[in-house]
């Protein structure tokens, strides 16, 4: 029996081209590199044939961004209390953008809107509500640690870089605050500790600032609650 085109297409090699094929490629290669050309050369296709599945790369770096996000171990047990719930998240972000190079700094320019983020971030606030923080403060408190980890991270990230001196940004920077704690003595103290955080670890300092934010979300709770129960007698 004779086949009809439409039988021998869905009987041949299947296509490479799909958008979450397109995706897993911009993460496979970092999301940094994931151009529409250097995607088409990972996939083996031409790159005209990815304008079928998507308009351009903020397209694909957003596709991208879901995906990782939806894959991200992030959500904490029931039972956990709200501190460490919001470490949880923060630690599962810090491990998104260290997966993922060139996403955080995607997301933090504004560049992309990932759907996951946005209802991620909105389940995050309402386990909160569970806890007994009013709306606003939920919100608050996920957007400061949210907006801070990514700050950090891509701090820290920037000073990896290797300059033309075959330096990175941080020694360079390192040597500066040095020669500054030579030439003012009686600054010193202050500026070897900055000079300490930074020869730490830009993980160690992340967990050091989210910490004191933590603490403060605590205080302004119990205030909260205090206030609430002063209002009920």
């Amino acid at each position: 029996m004779t086949q009809t085109p439409n039988q021998k297409r869905q009987r041949g090699r299947p296509s490479r081209i799909s958008r979450e094929a397109i995706a897993r490629a911009a993460l496979d290669m970092g999301v940094g590199q994931a151009t529409i050309p250097a995607i088409a050369a990972h996939l083996k296709v031409d790159h005209s044939s990815l304008y079928h599945y998507v308009k351009g790369r903020n397209e694909v770096v957003t596709m991208a961004a879901d995906l990782a996000i939806n894959e991200l171990d992030w959500r904490a047990p029931e039972a956990t209390n709200w501190r460490d719930e919001l470490i949880i998240l923060t630690d599962a972000i810090w491990v998104l953008y260290d997966r993922n190079p060139g996403l955080a700094e995607a997301i933090r320019q504004a560049n992309i809107t990932p759907s996951s983020g946005i209802l991620s971030f909105a389940e995050s606030v309402k386990k909160l509500q569970q806890k007994g923080f009013s709306l606003k403060d939920a919100v608050v408190a996920v957007d400061v640690l949210v907006d801070m980890v990514g700050e950090c991270f891509l701090g820290w990230w920037s000073t990896d870089k290797a300059e033309e001196d075959g330096r990175t940004r941080k020694e360079r920077i390192i040597a500066i605050w040095q020669a500054e704690a030579r030439n003012v003595p009686e600054k010193a103290e202050q500026i070897n500790a900055m000079i300490d955080i930074m020869q730490g670890g830009r993980r160690s300092w992340w967990e050091s600032k989210r910490d004191l934010v933590l603490e403060g979300i605590m205080v302004t709770q119990a205030q909260n609650s205090k206030m609430l129960g002063k209002a009920q007698t």
